[in-house]
């Protein structure tokens, strides 16, 4: 239990010093944005590029992959459900009800607990749910912006992403790679990407505390919308380890925990820049739940760790 809980202390102190660093106003206006972007566009990308690369893809893991993306699906339909159920007006209860925030959030907490050797069992479950952010989730998000969603812009989002890129070179890399002999350019261009990725979890974890922020205003609506995301979604998490990874496709108990880790995250953060900005309530309400959100994940999944090691 106490190694658990120290392997995500350095994580948990990057949250610390991010919240601090803003309060004490440590980065000009704009700075973390461009931090950020470091993260998406080089940092992540070279992060992925390596788990798929060292992933041995099966055929067999579609049913994984397609599995997690109808799971989506299936949170958007129960999210329009239930917001009739309990009166909810605004349309935003049922998007954070789907997709999970694995690039901002769910490799930091993930690597920091289970090491950098099983990156490749977190990427795997990734899979599903990427296709599901960028054909469902973000379409869905830009209807509700502009009235209507571009298949084209949709498209061209998803080939021009960085993330999306280093997810396909790193699968063509990893059927390849028996095909090219290790050398020291190879072994050069190898480390060169460790270094690079590698500063994706500090960087993450200090823009995370940094832009934490909390308000009163629809606290209850945003507590309301976590308990219910997060009560189905371990139903979901407890189904599918048992009758598909368990079950079906007999792996190892590390695959159990990056799905229940994955799971268990916040929804995914893209929400809040697909919003319109000038809907300050919607906005509030979206950024308020996915602020809250993110310190009751770490919390969750911090004790999933210790009590199922």
């Amino acid at each position: 239990m106490i190694n658990t809980i120290l392997s995500i202390l350095p994580v948990l102190l990057f949250f610390a010093l991010g919240f601090t660093l803003k309060r004490m106003d440590f980065l000009k206006e704009g700075s973390s944005g461009d931090i950020k972007k470091i993260v998406s566009a080089l940092a992540l990308p070279a992060l992925l590029f390596q788990a798929f690369a060292s992933l041995e893809f099966e055929s067999s893991y579609l049913i994984l992959v397609l599995l997690i993306f109808l799971t989506g699906i299936l949170m958007i339909f129960l999210g329009k459900l239930t917001a009739r159920l309990f009166r909810v007006k605004t349309p935003y209860w049922s998007f954070l009800m789907g997709g999970f925030e694995m690039g901002m959030l769910g490799y930091a907490l993930f690597l920091s607990i289970y090491g950098t050797e099983h990156l490749s069992k977190i990427a795997l479950m990734d899979l599903g749910q990427v296709l599901f952010v960028f054909f469902v989730l973000m379409a869905l998000l830009i209807r509700e912006r502009e009235g209507s969603s571009s298949a084209a812009e949709l498209i061209q989002s998803f080939i021009s992403s960085p993330v999306i890129l280093a997810i396909f070179a790193g699968l063509i890399t990893s059927v390849l790679k028996n095909l090219i002999s290790p050398n020291a350019l190879t072994e050069s261009l190898t480390e060169f990407l460790k270094l690079l990725g590698a500063l994706t979890v500090p960087l993450i974890s200090l823009m995370i505390g940094y832009e934490l922020s909390f308000k009163k205003e629809g606290m209850a609506l945003a507590l309301k919308t976590i308990a219910l995301r997060k009560g189905l979604l371990l139903i979901l998490a407890l189904l599918l380890n048992r009758y598909i990874v368990r079950g079906v496709l007999n792996l190892d108990r590390i695959y159990e925990m990056a799905l229940l880790t994955m799971f268990m995250l916040p929804p995914p953060f893209v929400i809040s820049i697909y919003m319109k900005q000038e809907d300050r309530n919607n906005l509030d309400y979206v950024n308020n739940t996915l602020s809250l959100s993110t310190v009751i994940s770490v919390l969750v999944i911090t004790a999933l760790a210790v009590l199922y090691p």
